[in-house]
């Protein structure tokens, strides 16, 4: 057996002490609303988190807010994710990316959208950020840790967005990320076996809501910046819109079984917050009303409106909660819709 693949996917509880815990949930553009919580928690230099997990769109928003680059996520999904170099449907019909992730994120090596790894590097210090990928071979959730070196980053935060059959077979991460990603400080490099250098896929096919895996690494107070309503229960924003993409281009039977094992993974982590173990708080962050934006698609109204609401959201949670004050003894799980 690889010993790599018993290290990366499976959750290891390391804590000794209770930690907080930031979840950001994908979404594509839908992940403005996100950015909108973090500039507002920027505003006011919140941060009392020891353990950060992204998915897809997620993880960008996490990267920019360790960096403390207020609007930067919002200026990127505008501008960028609306750019036709980006999203060209008729491009899957000559074999090429229909999701051009390579410019994308190109793009953000360029001076006036750089992103600040340094920045986000100092900020994390001994703290946590994993980044979700689904292994595009064995199908199970990776969680990835950024090393501060910018290229291995950004190839994590390219890979936990590189969504099947829209950007074709995903990201090929090299052994020597993935031994690095392991984040397994007790095992030494050369007890892992050298592995195949596999592709990975959007990290919310397994990973799409990682509140178990925050809770097994030992987070008993978890705060999850939603992208969806409230009311919210079968499958993410994207599923319906990749479906149609697919089957209409008769890739359907090579994407279906990714979008069945997401759907189930969903499921499977919204019993978890219904019902949640004794000890854990479980705080959920939702727009006010239906967001405007989309996976993909959305017009720059509603882009603005979506971070609107998310600087609602953001600034009503710090109304609401004393960064100095953890209640122990609250172990519900919440879900706030903040005004």
């Amino acid at each position: 057996m690889n010993s790599l693949n018993n290290v990366i996917p499976n959750s290891v509880n390391k804590a000794a002490q209770p930690k907080i815990a930031l979840i950001a949930e994908g979404g594509g553009q839908r992940g403005i609303f996100t950015a909108g919580v973090l500039d507002a928690w920027l505003e006011q230099d919140y941060d009392p988190f020891d353990l950060f997990i992204g998915t897809s769109a997620g993880s960008q928003n996490l990267t920019s807010f360790l960096a403390r680059q207020k609007g930067y996520a919002k200026r990127l999904i505008r501008g960028l994710s609306r750019n036709k170099n980006f999203f060209q449907l008729g491009r899957g019909l000559i074999g090429k990316h229909i999701m051009d992730l390579d410019w994308y994120f190109d793009k953000t090596t360029e001076v006036n959208r750089s992103l600040d790894f340094k920045t986000a590097k100092n900020n994390l210090g001994d703290r946590e950020l994993l980044i979700t990928a689904t292994n595009s071979r064995d199908r199970k959730p990776y969680f990835l840790a950024p090393t501060g070196e910018s290229k291995q980053w950004r190839e994590l935060l390219k890979a936990s967005s590189a969504l099947p059959f829209l950007y074709k077979q995903g990201v090929k991460l090299t052994p020597w990320m993935n031994t690095l990603a392991a984040n397994e400080a007790e095992l030494a490099l050369e007890q892992v076996e050298p592995a195949v250098a596999d592709f990975y896929l959007d990290g919310g096919l397994a990973a799409p809501l990682p509140v178990r895996e925050a809770y097994n690494r030992g987070a008993r107070k978890i705060v999850v910046i939603r992208t969806v309503d409230i009311n919210f229960q079968v499958q993410s924003a994207w599923v319906n819109k990749l479906r149609a993409f697919v089957c209409a281009s008769g890739y359907c039977p090579k994407t279906i079984d990714y979008l069945l094992q997401h759907e189930q993974a969903y499921q499977e982590e919204l019993e978890f917050i219904a019902n949640p173990p004794e000890d854990v708080e479980i705080i959920q962050i939702f727009a006010t009303e239906k967001l405007h934006s989309k996976l993909l698609g959305s017009s720059d109204n509603d882009l603005r409106f979506d971070h609107k609401l998310g600087l609602q959201a953001g600034r009503a949670y710090l109304a609401e909660q004393n960064p100095q004050i953890w209640d122990h003894s609250h172990n519900q799980a919440l879900q706030y819709c903040y005004n």
